[in-house]
């Protein structure tokens, strides 16, 4: 367990954080999402839709931490590939948003990839989402000059890197 900045504790998630998750999950989607993506893309992304996806998460090879505080502020998963870590996902609520939860969510992500031998990890941000993608600028990611659109989004997404530090083992 780690201790994150403003006494917000990092853990892994249990099945019990399904329904926290996705309420965090959707702030952002309906709040941060809105003010910068699609609104297309963000009404597909339905109560059901994110219950479902994150169940699914929860249940695959995807190890998933959470930030808390009084309750759940953040969640980022990650994973090992063949080619390095993976970034799968990192949300914090948007009343927590500039507290380090989000900042201390990635360093764990960062930190436990490279304690499963990772070098390097990569991770996929919407194109339009320009204030995430300085987030992990500032946290020395990043972008690779790839692009993709996925069909289940529709929308571009641009592939970021980092070398993980070997500090981080």
């Amino acid at each position: 367990m780690t201790v994150a900045p403003a006494r917000v504790v990092l853990r892994p998630a249990a099945d019990d954080d399904l329904d926290a998750i996705v309420g965090v999950f959707l702030a952002c989607w309906g709040g941060s999402y809105a003010e910068v993506m699609p609104a297309g893309l963000v009404a597909r992304m339905t109560p059901a839709s994110a219950r479902e996806l994150w169940a699914r998460t929860l249940a695959g090879p995807t190890e998933v931490v959470v930030a808390v505080a009084a309750e759940v502020l953040g969640v980022v998963g990650f994973r090992l590939e063949e080619d390095g870590g993976y970034v799968a996902s990192l949300y914090v609520a948007p009343a927590a948003q500039g507290t380090g939860a989000g900042g201390a969510l990635l360093a764990e992500a960062e930190r436990r990839l490279a304690e499963l031998g990772a070098h390097r990890a990569t991770l996929w941000v919407f194109e339009a989402n320009e204030p995430s993608r300085v987030f992990y600028e500032r946290r020395g990611w990043r972008l690779t000059g790839e692009r993709e659109v996925q069909e289940e989004w529709g929308e571009p997404q641009l592939r970021m890197a980092k070398e993980l530090a070997a500090g981080h083992r």
